[in-house]
């Protein structure tokens, strides 16, 4: 068995070769990296020779040090390692061009030394070999807990800045000093967004828990949220508010992709706004959410003029209430009222309203005679049809919003 701490090429100890060869093996990997790794090519002269240059003289000198003692070193030999990991995550840089950087330099390291094995030093070119794969496994293993600590903790600083900002647009609150702290440019405009999300059908499945289903609902749409410029989301499993920086058409687009990365279905309740009037256009697009619930609107993107009837229904006025009051003797008369909506629906196509309710069309004849008869309101009435659907309107948003 060879022995690590004596291994030789062309009959010079290992660790004592690569250390006079030190300075230039540093050279050729500085202009390998900025050769080979594109990332590299693109940083200023100053750092390559500043920081990088002294990450790759430490990490040789780790090199030098596995080669000395037959040992992968641990602990502090690897400390610079992990800092210079948690500097590059910091400035951005992508993690797979760092592991490249490091596997790059053992494969410099072990090329170089390659050259001057004699055939009798067969045994110690294979035992350094390994030694050197057992080092990059390390290397790869250390530097990627480090620079996915420093990912999160940055993460988690920049997540929490904009929560701040949030916060306090939507409490009314002067939010210009959080954003300049959190890097955020506030817009002349939001796009402020009421969204509500459908039940995923795993939710429903008996021995699936289904708050792991929601949480992996809500998971998908807060990344597809985030990959939107300037996007600020408070949510929950059911919905939430966003503040968006698109326009109404993006909305449109943006609801069709988070119905598929959630499997759910998505609806948003828009409104223009200015930063400082935030509060007051989230109070509206709550609204025409429960205006979209209780008058049983399929998922879709809704602005105030899309619900207008509806909306100014949904509030509690005398008015709201004696518009209810003429369809109260149908509250009783489910097939009456399901008919009625049906009925209205269709565009007051009788022969459609039949076929819908799998009724005859002379069964439809006869309950629109009952609708009148209690209340009064001749559905097939052209001078009363505003009437009637402005009862119905009321009638709904009465019983849903009390």
């Amino acid at each position: 068995m060879t022995d690590h701490k004596h291994l030789r090429c062309g009959g010079v100890l290992v660790h004592e070769l690569v250390r006079s060869r030190l300075s230039r093996l540093v050279d050729e990997v500085l202009a390998r990296l900025v050769a080979e790794i594109p990332m590299y090519g693109q940083l200023p002269e100053e750092e390559l020779q500043g920081d990088i240059r002294r990450i790759t003289d430490q990490s040789l000198r780790a090199f030098v040090e596995t080669f000395r003692t037959g040992v992968v070193p641990t602990g502090d030999v690897l400390a610079p390692l992990r800092e210079s990991a948690k500097r590059r995550a910091e400035e951005g840089v992508p993690l797979e061009a760092l592991l490249a950087a490091y596997h790059l330099g053992g494969k410099v390291c072990a090329d170089d030394v390659a050259r001057d094995f004699r055939p009798e030093e067969l045994p110690d070119a294979i035992a350094l070999n390994r030694l050197i794969l057992d080092f990059l496994q390390q290397v790869t293993a250390i530097v990627s807990a480090s620079y996915f600590e420093e990912r999160q903790s940055i993460a988690g600083e920049d997540q929490a800045s904009r929560q701040a900002v949030l916060a306090a647009l939507l409490e009314g609150r002067a939010a210009d000093e959080a954003a300049l702290r959190a890097g955020v440019r506030l817009p002349v405009e939001f796009l402020v967004a009421g969204l509500a999300f459908g039940t995923h059908p795993d939710e429903r499945q008996p021995g699936v828990d289904p708050q792991i289903v929601a949480h992996r609902k809500l998971r998908r749409i807060r990344v597809e949220l985030d990959r939107l410029p300037g996007s600020m989301a408070s949510l929950s499993a059911d919905g939430g508010i966003a503040l968006l920086t698109c326009s109404r058409g993006d909305a449109e687009n943006l609801r069709g992709r988070l119905s598929r990365v959630a499997g759910v279905d998505v609806t948003l309740a828009i409104t223009s706004s200015s930063p400082g009037d935030v509060p007051a256009a989230t109070a509206l697009v709550r609204d025409l959410l429960g205006v979209v619930r209780s008058h049983r609107r399929p998922p879709g993107v809704y602005a105030l003029d899309d619900l207008l009837l509806e909306y100014q229904l949904s509030r509690p006025t005398p008015a709201r209430d004696r518009l209810a009051d003429l369809l109260t003797p149908l509250i009783d008369r489910s097939d009456l009222l399901a008919t009625l909506r049906c009925y209205l629906g269709n565009a007051r196509n009788r022969r459609q309203t039949a076929a819908d309710l799998h009724v005859h069309a002379n069964t439809v004849d006869y309950r629109l005679r009952q609708v009148a008869r209690l209340t009064g309101l001749d559905p097939s009435s052209d001078e009363q049809l505003p009437r009637i659907v402005a009862a119905l309107v009321a009638l709904d948003a009465r019983c849903s919003l009390g």
